[in-house]
């Protein structure tokens, strides 16, 4: 039998999963967001990121969704386990999409974490230079150009849309941070690929590992 309240009590369900996760994580954030607000189709967007293997396509789409789009993304990013290289690239583009300082405090943990697996934290590294790097344009809270989310069946493309600014700034000094972190990783992190990858980075930003600090790629 059919039951009329099925849909409302399923979104019901989905903002509850969400609060959880966020409040979880310790994403909430007191100060009052922006005017903002989700397009329907975040509704599935978020149901399926809060599954355990999410398509390359909803996490994607996530980038257009400024008000849940950080706290699933963050949430992917602090979820410990294996994932695939598929889910891998693509929380690199989707995070590399927007900028909040919740998915860079998931990022940033994750990466200086020496017991997650190296792909992670490599992939971390990427998201962060992103962040750090200068000359990237942000636009308001709230709004892009070309960012509406779109079916989660549907992959998109890092390249297709502007950057999304979530409602949790970075702070002043995030460059700063990212730059001081990654030198560190290459001078003191056991993992080999880590430091290279690190050096690389922090050379692009200015700082450059000098002496017995110098990593080389492990075979």
């Amino acid at each position: 039998m059919a039951h009329p309240d099925s849909t409302p009590r399923t979104q019901r369900d989905v903002a509850l999963a969400l609060l959880f996760v966020a409040s979880t994580l310790g994403l909430l954030d007191p100060r009052p967001a922006a005017a903002q607000s989700d397009a329907p189709d975040c509704v599935a967007i978020v149901a399926e990121m809060l599954t355990p293997s999410p398509s390359a396509g909803a996490i994607r789409a996530s980038a257009g969704c400024p008000s849940s789009g950080p706290v699933t993304l963050a949430n992917r990013w602090t979820r410990s386990g294996p994932r695939s290289a598929t889910e891998r690239t693509a929380l690199v583009e989707a995070s590399s999409l927007m900028r909040d300082a919740r998915i860079y405090d998931a990022v940033l943990g994750m990466t200086r974490d020496e017991s997650r697996p190296v792909a992670d934290r490599l992939a971390g590294i990427r998201v962060l230079l992103g962040y750090a790097e200068d000359g990237h344009g942000v636009m308001q809270q709230g709004q892009s150009r070309d960012a509406r989310p779109t079916s989660a069946a549907t992959p998109r493309s890092a390249g297709s849309s502007a950057l999304v600014r979530g409602s949790v700034t970075f702070t002043p000094d995030m460059r700063s941070e990212v730059k001081r972190e990654l030198y560190r990783l290459a001078n003191v992190d056991r993992d080999g690929d880590v430091r290279f990858a690190a050096q690389k980075a922090s050379e692009s930003l200015g700082y450059v590992v000098q002496g017995q600090g110098r990593a080389k790629r492990a075979p």
